[in-house]
C-alpha cells in the first residue's frame, strides 16, 4: 500500500493542535497519558493529573492507542491505533506536536512502540503488508525520527513490546493475527493463529528465543506486556477461539524463558469474556492488574506467589497504571471516567473534575513525576 507523504502530511498537520492551553505543573504531581475521545468522537491525546484536570488536549486524525515516553522526559510519542499509518511526536509539557511520522511504504503500525533506554532509538510494530510478517521499525529520534532501519519479529502481528532490564533485549508480544489495511482489523488466519513471545537482540536482530504456548492455544493472541525489574514479563491475551471455551488469559514470561499461566476461580475467569484489554505492574512491581472492557472487570494477582488477589468491576474499563502508591492503579474507562483500584479499595475510587466527561480509549501511562 502506497502512502503519498506529502498529502498525508499536510492533512494530518492540518488535524493536529493543542486544544487546551496547558495547566502550571506542581512539582511532583503525577502525569498520566491516554488517547481518548469527547463526546463529538474527535479523538484526542490528553495528559491528566489525579486532581481531576487536564494538563493539555490535543486532537488527532483518527483513533490513537499506545503513548510512550522518550527517556529523559524529552518527547511523548502517540501510535495511531492498529493498522495505523502515523505516529505523531509531541512536548510533553503542551501537547504540541512537533512531528508527524507516516509509516513506511508496505508497512502499517500495530499500535505501540517504545525507545532504547538512552533515548536515541524508537522502535515501533509494524506489519509488512505484502507477506503478513510482523517487523519491528527502528527510528533515529536524534535525527527527526529517520526510519534507519528494521528487524523482524518471527511472527505475525506484533502489538506490544519493551526492553528487559540491561536495555539490550527486546520481548516482542506476537499476537499471532495476519491482517491486511484492505480487511481492517478482520484476522485473515481465524482459527489458526501463531502468537508467540519472541526475545530479539536490539542492536543486531538476532533472535534469542521465541516461545509459544502451545498448539491447545494456539488462539490465544499475546497482546499487551509489562516487565517487572527482575526480568520477569507479565502477557495479557484475547481468545479468538470458540467463545464457549475459558483459557487463562494473564501469564508471566519468567526471566529463564519459561511460561505461567496464571489461575483465578472460574467464575472471575469466565467474567474475563476472553478478553485482555492492558495490563500494568504497581509502583512497587509486586502486584499485577489486567483489564477487561468486555467483561467490566479489573483483575489483580500478587507476582511473587502467583496468587489470584481479587477484582473489582468498572464499566468498560481498559486503561491501567501504576498509582502514586504502591499496591494500587489509575483505571481508565470508555463511559465511567477516571479512577484508582487496589487491594485496600473495595471499589474503584472515581477521579472526577475534568476527567469524567471524556471517553478514554485502550491505554493510560504514567509518563513522568512532574511536566
Amino acid at each position: 500500500m502506497a502512502i503519498d507523504r506529502r498529502s498525508f502530511l499536510a492533512a494530518l498537520g492540518s488535524a493536529i493542535g493543542a486544544g487546551l492551553a496547558p495547566r502550571a505543573a506542581l512539582a511532583g504531581e503525577p502525569v498520566y497519558v491516554s488517547a481518548c475521545a469527547d463526546a463529538a468522537g474527535v479523538h484526542h491525546v490528553a495528559a491528566f493529573s489525579l486532581d481531576g484536570s487536564l494538563r493539555f488536549a490535543t486532537t488527532l486524525p483518527s483513533r490513537g492507542h499506545d503513548i510512550t515516553l522518550r527517556p529523559g522526559g524529552r518527547e511523548l510519542v502517540v501510535f495511531a491505533r492498529r493498522p495505523g499509518n502515523w505516529l505523531a511526536v509531541l512536548d510533553p509539557g503542551s501537547g504540541h506536536v512537533r512531528k508527524v511520522v507516516p509509516a513506511a511504504p508496505d508497512r502499517h503500525f500495530y499500535g505501540h512502540g517504545t525507545f532504547s533506554p538512552d533515548g536515541r532509538l524508537l522502535f515501533a510494530t509494524e506489519n509488512r503488508i505484502v507477506t503478513g510478517e510482523g517487523i519491528v521499525g527502528i527510528y533515529d529520534a536524534d535525527a527527526g525520527y529517520a526510519r534507519i532501519g528494521e528487524m523482524a519479529t518471527n511472527g505475525p502481528g506484533p502489538h506490544d513490546l519493551a526492553f528487559l532490564p540491561g536495555g539490550e533485549r527486546l520481548v516482542i508480544a506476537n499476537g499471532g493475527v495476519r491482517t491486511h489495511p484492505d480487511s481492517g482489523r478482520k484476522a485473515l488466519n481465524e482459527g489458526a493463529l501463531e502468537p508467540s513471545l519472541a526475545l530479539l537482540r536490539a542492536g543486531t536482530g538476532e533472535v534469542e528465543s521465541v516461545v509459544e504456548l502451545g498448539r491447545d492455544l494456539r488462539n490465544l493472541s499475546i497482546r499487551h506486556l509489562a516487565c517487572a525489574p527482575d526480568g520477569e514479563t507479565v502477557f495479557g491475551c484475547q481468545f479468538k477461539g470458540d467463545p464457549l471455551d475459558i483459557v487463562p488469559l494473564v501469564g508471566i514470561l519468567t526471566a529463564r524463558g519459561e511460561t505461567i499461566l496464571l489461575d483465578m476461580p472460574e467464575d472471575d475467569l469466565a467474567s474475563m469474556a476472553n478478553y485482555v484489554g492492558s495490563v500494568s505492574l504497581d509502583r512497587s512491581g509486586e502486584l499485577i492488574a489486567a483489564t477487561s472492557p468486555r467483561g467490566n472487570v479489573v483483575a489483580i494477582w500478587d507476582r511473587a506467589s502467583r496468587r489470584y488477589l481479587g477484582r473489582t468491576r468498572m464499566s468498560d474499563v481498559c486503561g491501567v497504571a501504576p498509582a502514586p502508591q504502591n499496591t494500587a492503579f489509575l483505571v481508565t474507562s470508555g463511559n465511567a471516567g477516571v479512577g484508582l483500584t487496589g487491594l485496600d479499595r473495595q471499589s474503584v475510587e472515581r477521579v472526577g473534575g475534568d476527567l469524567a466527561r471524556w471517553i478514554w480509549d485502550n491505554h493510560a501511562r504514567r509518563v513522568v513525576p512532574s511536566v
